[in-house]
């Protein structure tokens, strides 16, 4: 039996890696498919590791020729994964994902942690008998290969009778009422000192991907940096933020007179969470920041100056079921 993970981000990578070693699964019989280009030059994997992205990216417009494409990922999973295989996916959403999962060849899927907050509305529980009884009916009986979702759908998953998830904490997944198994990340040496007097801030991706007005965003940096910030501080950039963007907020530093050092794009902060000890991480509402706690450093979280200045971060916040900082961990 192959055990084949999809991996999208540093953060599933590692979650992963966690889970594996937590089942004790062989070398021989794990899979790595990585998508979204998804690279790591830090840690050594010693799986098979196949490159997805090119074929994922041909199921974002799957209904363009629809059986084709679905034949494109049954030989994928021919020449890849060739025998019958477990699935970990980070969600059900995308129909490469759900492509995987209704292949003759899996036999059941589990869920592994890809982000920090929960969202609790990407996770649909309370769903009827009637329609689930319709799902079993599409799908183990008519064989229909995908269907719409968000992150999960209760009667989806007709090939097993539990949903297993692997993760940090057993809040992430609590909406979906799975069997989670607490995970921790594999420790990487990093060849890096971290001054642990100096606080770490994370800033968030929102203003490229819509999610704040960019006035209001920087004017909350400001104020968390005036009140937050020491004479040596370490910055960590979200990758969306353009330069513009970044030299703004580090002159709120330099209006103070303060030392700044900004961390690589290239090190992934997970690394150092899990590496060092007694850091303290300061933001707004970056998965970092609950990983960072999961990791029992000291965490000052500004979410509550973000969201009460933005509209429409809060409706974003709503419409996603955004579980809070506060709201996961008091």
């Amino acid at each position: 039996m192959k055990h084949v993970f999809v991996i999208n981000s540093h953060t599933t990578f590692l979650t992963s890696m966690g889970t594996v070693e937590l089942l004790k699964l062989r070398d021989d019989d794990v899979v790595f498919i990585y998508v979204r280009n998804y690279s790591n030059r830090v840690t050594p994997v010693p799986f098979k590791i196949v490159q997805a992205t090119e074929i994922a990216n041909v199921c974002n417009n799957i209904g363009t020729d629809y059986e084709n494409n679905i034949k494109k990922v049954d030989a994928f999973i021919n020449k890849n994964i060739e025998r019958r295989y477990n699935l970990y996916v980070p969600h059900l959403w995308h129909y490469f994902f759900q492509l995987l999962y209704t292949n003759r060849k899996c036999c059941s899927v589990s869920y592994v942690q890809e982000g920090g907050p929960a969202q609790t509305k990407v996770f649909e529980y309370d769903v009827p008998f009637v329609e689930r009884a319709k799902s079993f009916v599409r799908h183990a009986i008519l064989g229909r290969r995908t269907f719409e979702c968000k992150w999960y759908k209760r009667g989806t998953l007709y090939k097993q009778r539990h949903v297993d998830a692997y993760a940090l904490n057993d809040k992430y997944f609590r909406p979906m009422h799975p069997r989670t198994h607490i995970v921790k990340w594999p420790p990487t040496k990093l060849d890096m000192t971290i001054d642990a007097g100096a606080p770490i801030f994370v800033f968030d991706g929102h203003i490229d991907n819509g999610l704040v007005e960019p006035d209001i965003y920087l004017r909350c940096c400001k104020q968390m940096i005036l009140e937050k910030a020491k004479p040596n501080n370490y910055v960590k950039f979200h990758p969306a933020q353009k330069k513009e963007e970044r030299d703004t907020i580090l002159s709120y530093f330099k209006q103070k007179n303060y030392n700044v050092v900004v961390m690589c794009d290239d090190i992934p902060t997970e690394y150092v969470i899990i590496q060092f000890k007694n850091l303290t991480f300061v933001g707004f509402t970056s998965s970092l920041l609950y990983y960072a706690h999961d990791y029992d450093h000291k965490v000052i979280c500004c979410e509550k100056m973000l969201t009460e200045a933005s509209v429409t971060y809060r409706k974003h916040v709503k419409e996603c079921g955004f579980q809070t900082y506060s709201e996961t961990y008091f």
